[in-house]
């Protein structure tokens, strides 16, 4: 789970923490005030699973390309290679999203 939250941390940016909080608040806010609680359970549940489902960076052949060929290139291209790498994260993230 900590390799999960890493991942989504990293996917997210800077200020991960503070984006996942105002989903959960924003999510929570708009459901039943009675079922508050079983709702946040249940969205624990599903976001433990798609962290789950995520896995590691490393499990995407294009982002293992990109990151095979960051150690040959200028800090520059580097950068570029980790944003390509957190945006094929984020669409991946978003495909296992259109399924819940």
């Amino acid at each position: 789970m900590a390799d999960a939250m890493d991942t989504l941390k990293e996917i997210l940016g800077d200020d991960a923490e503070d984006k996942i909080k105002g989903v959960m608040s924003t999510l929570s806010g708009s459901s039943g005030e009675g079922n508050e609680a079983s709702d946040n359970s249940d969205f624990s549940s599903d976001i433990k699973a798609l962290m789950d489902k995520l896995g590691s960076p490393r499990s995407d052949p294009r982002a293992n390309l990109l990151l095979s060929l960051r150690p040959y290139m200028s800090e520059g291209r580097k950068k570029s290679i980790d944003g390509a790498v957190r945006l094929l994260n984020l669409s991946k993230l978003s495909g296992l999203m259109k399924n819940i």
